[in-house]
């Protein structure tokens, strides 16, 4: 079950980042936008997965489910790290086109 959670969560974030070079195209600081809104996301999504492979665990052996809370925690720190890449390149892509625009005029 843990293998189908982690699956999710890829195709979630693949998802994301695709929605985000489509929306790409509309306008330049939408990227940035995308970025935002997935850093803000990233809680919800790791106490989500942090909460499903706890459900999903098995506590009988005597185990207190650390290990689904650290890979909750994983898993929310990489979807935060994700839409932190989002938002730099995003700036470095409007500082790019800016400084075309200053050669051409």
């Amino acid at each position: 079950m843990e293998n189908f959670i982690l699956a999710v969560f890829i195709c979630i974030i693949f998802i994301l980042n695709i929605c985000s070079f489509i929306f790409l195209e509309r306008s330049r600081w939408r990227f940035v936008l995308w970025g935002l809104s997935i850093m803000l996301l990233s809680p919800i999504i790791g106490f989500l997965s942090g909460s499903l492979l706890f459900h999903f665990q098995h506590l009988e052996q005597g185990e207190t489910g650390e290990g689904a809370a650290y890979g909750g925690a994983i898993l929310g720190i990489f979807t935060c790290a994700n839409g932190f890449l989002m938002i730099v390149s995003g700036f470095i892509y409007v500082l790019v086109l800016k400084f075309r625009m200053r050669k051409v005029v």
